[in-house]
Order: C-alpha cells, then structure tokens, then sequence
C-alpha cells in the first residue's frame, strides 16, 4: 500500500517575536499567579458559604446530625488551626502554576466522598468544594488584562 507524507511548515517568528517581548516586557508573572490564586481561594470558600456550587451538597445524613449535635460546623469553622475546612483553603503561586488546596487530612475524603465513612458507618457523600466556577474565568481574565494593563502602562 502506497503511502504520502505531508509536511506543512509555520514560520512562526513574528509571533516568537512579539511573544518575547511580551515576556520580557511582564518580567516575573508571579503577581499575575497570585492574583489567580486569590480568585480562586475566595471562590473556594464561597462554594462552602452556599452548601455547594453549582450544585447544593448532600444534607447530612439523620445519624451524624445526631452525633455532630453541639460539635459545630466542621467544614467550615472559623479560627486559626481549629478553623473548619473552608478556613483552611490557601494558594501557594510560582512563576508558571497556582496551587490551591488545604492542610486538613479529611479533605480529600469531603471532596470524593467515602463509603461507610461516616458516623455509624453511614456513607460520607462527596462534597465537592475545590471546584472553578464557570464565572471564575471570567473574573481571572479581567483581572489579568487588568494586570497587564498596567504593567504596559
């Protein structure tokens, strides 16, 4: 069976060009991270403010209820390292990627759920909280143009 190759060659040094400059121009993009990061964490903890976005949490079960009686909110207690989950969300920003995420070693076991994890043996359900909203990259594009902006100004 006969067979054909086709390359197809792109000069792309006008926009290597124009790109580097770009770059240089922005110097250290860790500002423009961080801005991201302080997006994202508040998005984060308001996902715990309305019991889950966009969709509602599962409520708890009728047993934890029970024995969570007088325990207070645990995912989203507030206050230094006793603070519940959602005052525990933090970013960490390098040159290139925002690292959004918690200290709490039960973390991972609200945002996957567990099966017979809970109180009594009862299942945990997943309780997504480290989720972009859609409206987030909307937020993050105006405030990086807006970075920008002024770093060209």
């Amino acid at each position: 069976m006969a067979g054909s190759l086709v390359e197809i060659g792109v000069d792309t040094r006008d926009v290597t060009r124009v790109l580097t400059r770009f770059s240089d121009r922005l110097g250290d993009p860790r500002p423009a991270m961080e801005i991201i990061g302080e997006i994202i964490t508040a998005s984060v903890q308001r996902n715990f403010e309305k019991g889950g976005r966009p969709s509602t949490w599962e409520v708890l079960s009728p047993v934890t209820l029970a024995l969570k009686k007088g325990q207070g909110a645990t995912l989203i207690g507030k206050g230094g390292m006793a603070s519940g989950l959602m005052g525990s969300i933090h970013y960490e920003a390098e040159s290139d990627v925002v690292y959004i995420g918690t200290n709490k070693i039960y973390a991972a076991t609200h945002q996957f759920g567990r099966p017979g994890g809970g109180w009594g043996g009862s299942d945990i359900p997943a309780r997504e909280f480290l989720v972009v909203q859609e409206e987030d990259w909307d937020e993050i594009v105006m405030a990086i143009d807006e970075y920008l902006f002024q770093m060209t100004a």
